[in-house]
């Protein structure tokens, strides 16, 4: 009877999953470094990281996930956008004192 209760909770839990048109995001991005960082590489990044965000977010919108997964996957958005707001301070302050000599 367990296994049987288990197959039909694997089975509705696959399908949740497969009903969802967006593929959990995968793996964080890497970010450049903004004491370093081209211009092109910060476009390029920001780029990354709204894509990334909109695919979390649409993600979450399918509520296939459990309240650990959805609370996980919304820690991974913070810190993401938190470490680019971070790189992207990092290279306006560069950028503002190369700019100002």
């Amino acid at each position: 009877m367990k296994a049987l209760a288990c197959a039909v909770l694997l089975h509705v839990s696959l399908g949740a999953a497969a009903g969802c048109p967006v593929k959990r995001p995968g793996e964080l991005p890497e970010l450049p470094d903004g004491a370093t960082a081209a211009r092109a590489e910060m476009v390029r990044a920001r780029s990354t990281v709204d894509n990334y965000l909109l695919q979390a977010e649409a993600y979450l919108a399918c509520d296939v996930m459990n309240r650990r997964q959805y609370n996980a996957l919304n820690a991974r958005m913070d810190v993401l956008w938190e470490s680019f707001n971070e790189e992207m301070i990092e290279y306006k302050v560069r950028t503002q004192m190369l700019a100002e000599k």
